[in-house]
């Protein structure tokens, strides 16, 4: 390869300039659906966006009670609804029996490294991999409009961990 070959990097979502557009996004999505931007929507929003991680609606939840907010559980899950719906967030299936959010508004899109041991979730983009979707969905006559690519193994800190058994990747998986 040359060095002029772009390499895959590692994404730092908290390195974007953040545009902090999101919570107007929210507040006209709600408005023109009749529904109102309450201080508890408000709050949970505002602990999205602080941090840049993957997490379960528990570990929000759990976030939450440890900053001193009372928040239920039903408001949280129908705000990620509400949010998911308003495409603030993305919702990732990773095949373990947990479903993870992460806030995607202001951001490029990326693909996903996931460890099967310690669920460690890695970030990254490749021009090249994304070059190479675009160009099997034309030669299959698709007009490509999104798409998730999303990679599982072990992390290098459980593959040097002596105590970790490979396993196999969860059951929906082709390893082909």
């Amino acid at each position: 390869m040359s060095s002029k070959t772009p390499m895959a990097l590692e994404v730092d979502k908290s390195k974007d300039a953040d545009t902090h557009g999101e919570e107007l996004a929210f507040e006209n999505y709600l408005k023109a659906r009749g529904l109102k931007f309450t201080s508890a929507r408000r709050l949970l929003l505002r602990a999205i966006f602080q941090v840049h991680d993957h997490f379960t609606a528990e570990q929000l939840l759990d976030r939450l009670r440890k900053s001193g907010v009372a928040a239920s559980k039903a408001t949280v899950y129908r705000t990620l609804a509400v949010m998911l719906a308003c495409d603030l967030l993305e919702l990732h299936d990773f095949g373990e029996g947990s479903r993870y959010y992460e806030h995607t508004f202001g951001h490029a899109h990326h693909d996903h490294l996931f460890c099967v041991n310690c669920k460690t979730i890695k970030e990254f983009r490749d021009d090249r991999i994304e070059k190479l979707q675009l160009g099997v969905a034309k030669r299959l006559g698709f007009d490509l409009m999104a798409h998730t690519l999303k990679m599982y193994g072990l992390c290098s800190r459980c593959r040097r961990d002596p105590n970790v058994k490979p396993r196999q990747a969860p059951l929906a998986l082709h390893r082909g």
